[in-house]
Parts: C-alpha cells; sequence; structure tokens
C-alpha cells in the first residue's frame, strides 16, 4: 500500500465522520442524551485526526495523478487549498470536541457550552469538508464538474499536448 492509495481510503472519514458527529451532537442536544453527544464528540474527533492524515498523504496523492489524462492541474490545487482550509477548520472542532469529552469526565459545569461551541464549529467544518470532498471528487470524476471546468480541464490536457 502507498501513501496515494491511502489518501484515496482515508479522505472519507473527515467528510462523513465531520457530518455524522454533528448529526449526532445535534441528536444529544435535542434528546437531552448525554450518550448520543459523547458519541458525536468523539466521531468529531476522530473526523479531525483523519483530516490531519488525508492532508498530509495528499501531495503523494497528486504526484500520483499528475499527468493522467482528463485531470487538471488547476483541480488539484483548487482542491489543495480548499483541503488545506477545511484542515484548518476540522482541527478547532475536534481540539473543541476533546475538551467536551474531558468536561463530561470530570463532571464540569461548562459541558453545555462546550459542546454548543463544539457543534458551532462542527457545522462550520461540516460545509467546508463537503466542499473539499466535492473538489477533490472533480479531480477524477468529470460527472461533478460544470461546463466551465470540463472546458478548463480539456484546455489544460490539450495545452499540455501541444508542449510535448
Amino acid at each position: 500500500m502507498d501513501w496515494a492509495y491511502l489518501h484515496i481510503v482515508i479522505n472519507h472519514f473527515p467528510i462523513v465522520g465531520s457530518v455524522i458527529g454533528t448529526v449526532l451532537i445535534i441528536a444529544g442536544l435535542v434528546f437531552k442524551n448525554q450518550g448520543v453527544n459523547i458519541s458525536g464528540l468523539g466521531t468529531i474527533v476522530f473526523a479531525a485526526l483523519t483530516a490531519i492524515l488525508a492532508y498530509q498523504t495528499g501531495d503523494p496523492a497528486e504526484d500520483a495523478v499528475k499527468g493522467i489524462p482528463d485531470v487538471a492541474e488547476s483541480l488539484i490545487n483548487r482542491h489543495e487549498d480548499i483541503a488545506t482550509i477545511g484542515m484548518y477548520l476540522m482541527i478547532p472542532a475536534g481540539l473543541m470536541a476533546a475538551m467536551s469529552l474531558y468536561s463530561i469526565w470530570k463532571k464540569e459545569r461548562s459541558v453545555h457550552f462546550l459542546i454548543i461551541i463544539t457543534l458551532i464549529l462542527s457545522l462550520i467544518s461540516s460545509m467546508a469538508m463537503l466542499y473539499v470532498g466535492r473538489t477533490g471528487g472533480q479531480i477524477r470524476h468529470s460527472e461533478f464538474r460544470n461546463d466551465a471546468e470540463k472546458q478548463n480541464s480539456i484546455g489544460y490536457q490539450n495545452e499540455n499536448e501541444t508542449e510535448k
């Protein structure tokens, strides 16, 4: 197994994990269920850790797809930029989730406040991670590209072919 393959395997966890963790936190707050809150918080921590791992394996994945027909470097660069933002949004959500878990364990009075802050951060990071996934999917899945992106990709590929 190489790093590019690991990127393909691991990159779904921060996206799906952030969404599921956020939904669990909302459900835990609505139903006042501490167990569901703990599950959601743990899922957000896991999503943040896997976001870091997915980001670290991004460069080898980039190297693996460069030069493949219908893969435009502009799509890779955009995905990399959005993934950086997504990771830096996911990390504070994960840290706040960890603080919330610690607060639950210590039975502190600030638990509810910390969970609300975690929820806000996880909502923001979930939206960012969904967009990260979309831009990553567009690299190899042309069906996710709009017409302008398809033309850009085709134009980029045509330019490369004529330079050779």
